[in-house]
């Protein structure tokens, strides 16, 4: 639920809650000040009709809003609401009830007075506060509204500055200036981790960068030294069989030194020019490559080739992301031996059968996650791949059900 939506819905939730406890406190209060007003009424229709009551006429003085009984005890004077049937309807009367003596005679007299239009009244006062009331919300709803509006815009601003911004990018992150202090203070704080986030990150990939260079060389010269005493005529077959593994060791860090370095060039974008280019084609040369490691493994491949793919990109980031793709599907096969690749609506999708992974499916991308299944594997191919499609913007997904499936969605 966005911000401003839950606000409205405070304010709602609120405004209602007050409207109803306002309208029945105006209600009775209406009700409390008419009733009064009905009772002062009463009072001088009691004070009138006493000045007119004498022994011999009291009686006389009944009619439709005035009783008179006679009664043996004396009587509290007294307000009261009663409900009287008029022509089949039911007509709401404010009574006074009072004791009065004549010739020591003791009377009852209650007088009447309808409060009909009073009712009718009430209603409209009623009903006009609460239109008034409920305009007066309309207005306070929409200027509160827009003010949370404005309030939030820079705070919006920075959510989708902080989304969109690109660490790779050499450039500072720059916030909206802000009027509220919270916000200035929350703009100034982020900044803040955003230069710290951006100089760690420019550390460490000169790091990686510089480390994985100055690794090159030694490697190199070990390489060849290796190679050179294998050469050796006086070597046991013990000796030789350590020095082919040194090699072999020495050869699998070269390779993954190599792969850091692609990664930190395209990383540091590197590979920037592109270029427009058949992916059918492409795929095409790039499993030529992989025919004598194919027929080698005894692996059933199947082509679903039905359109004719174009992508714009570096050409050797394509044929590396293939490459990739490729040797990972050959590489972690099971004895089902079998590769389905497809291009078809803007998709290259490559699936294979293999044993279920020992690791949650999230970190298939991450670098040398792999590394546990097949010793072969450096554990650093699908990451390369997913760098790759990063610096293009190309959705990279993974799924495992019957067969391990990657699907790269290439942007229209």
């Amino acid at each position: 639920m966005k911000l401003i939506t839950k606000s409205s819905l405070t304010f709602i939730s609120a405004s209602v809650l007050f409207f109803l406890v306002g309208s029945i406190i105006m209600y009775f209060s209406v009700r409390t000040i008419i009733s009064s007003n009905l009772n002062d009424t009463l009072l001088e229709k009691k004070i009138n009709l006493e000045k007119q009551i004498e022994p011999d006429n009291v009686e006389r003085f009944y009619s439709n809003d005035v009783f008179v009984s006679k009664t043996n005890s004396e009587i509290t004077s007294s307000f009261s609401d009663t409900v009287l049937i008029e022509n089949g309807k039911y007509i709401l009367y404010r009574q006074l009830h009072f004791h009065y003596v004549v010739a020591n005679q003791n009377y009852r007299i209650t007088i009447l007075q309808s409060q009909t239009k009073t009712d009718l009244l009430i209603a409209k006062i009623v009903i006009m506060n609460v239109g008034l009331a409920f305009v007066f919300f309309l207005i306070l709803f929409f200027v509160n509204r827009h003010s949370v509006k404005n309030t939030l815009k820079v705070f919006y601003s920075t959510i989708q500055k902080l989304e969109e911004f690109d660490w790779n990018n050499n450039e500072r992150l720059h916030l909206d200036s802000a009027q509220l202090f919270e916000i200035k203070r929350m703009n100034r704080v982020i900044q803040k981790m955003a230069d710290t986030i951006r100089k760690d990150f420019e550390l460490q990939k000169e790091y990686t960068e510089n480390v994985s260079h100055e690794l090159q060389t030694p490697l190199a010269i070990i390489s060849t030294k290796i190679d050179e005493m294998m050469q050796s005529d006086n070597l046991t077959k013990h000796q030789m069989e350590q020095l082919a593994l040194l090699m072999e060791t020495t050869n699998r860090l070269s390779k993954i030194n190599q792969a850091l370095i692609f990664l930190t060039k395209i990383d540091n974008r590197f590979y920037s020019e592109g270029s427009t280019f058949s992916l059918n084609l492409l795929l095409k040369d790039q499993l030529e490559l992989f025919s004598d490691s194919v027929e080698e493994n005894n692996i059933r491949m199947k082509l679903n080739l039905l359109d004719t793919t174009h992508i714009y990109m570096d050409k050797y980031l394509a044929e590396t992301m293939i490459d990739n793709l490729i040797r990972n599907a050959i590489l972690h096969n099971n004895n089902t031996k079998e590769i389905s690749i497809s291009i078809e609506n803007n998709c290259f999708t490559i699936s294979n059968s293999g044993e279920k992974l020992p690791f949650p499916a999230e970190k298939i991308f991450d670098r040398f996650s792999k590394s546990a299944i097949n010793k072969k594997s450096l554990g650093i191919g699908l990451s390369v791949v997913k760098s790759i499609c990063e610096l293009y913007n190309f959705k990279l997904s993974y799924s495992q059900e019957n067969f391990h499936t990657f699907i790269i969605k290439f942007k229209s």
